[in-house]
């Protein structure tokens, strides 16, 4: 299993984006994740970040970091977002390796909290 940084690694970009929208976009948000995904890339800072889990190189899970996950406390950053894991990945601790990036990108980027709104 690997996890890759999409912004370490833009030509997963569009991988990424049709995978993630298939998750957990509607017809409304498409252009939302779209945006944000195609963003990260060049941002200088360090939110947003959108992380793919591969089996190989095929595409078993996903999760972003971002600033603000829906909730009304905007004083609390980086939210971890669209944690997903394919059905027949599930319960062998794979979405603690995509956890894992987040919180060292979270770091990396001088955060000291990560939150999970769940």
């Amino acid at each position: 299993m690997k996890v890759l940084s999409v912004k370490e690694n833009p030509e997963y970009m569009k991988r990424a984006i049709t995978y993630i929208q298939s998750k957990w976009a509607n017809k409304q948000s498409n252009k939302v994740y779209e945006n944000c995904i195609e963003h990260c890339i060049t941002s200088p800072n360090p939110l947003p970040q959108w992380y793919l889990l591969l089996d190989a190189d095929q595409i078993i899970g996903c999760a972003g970091l971002i600033t603000n996950d829906f909730i009304s406390r905007m004083d609390l950053y980086p939210w971890m977002c669209a944690v997903y894991i394919e059905e027949e990945y599930r319960g062998n601790h794979y979405g603690s390796l995509l956890l894992d990036k987040a919180k060292q990108d979270a770091k990396a980027g001088g955060f000291s909290n990560l939150y999970l709104c769940t």
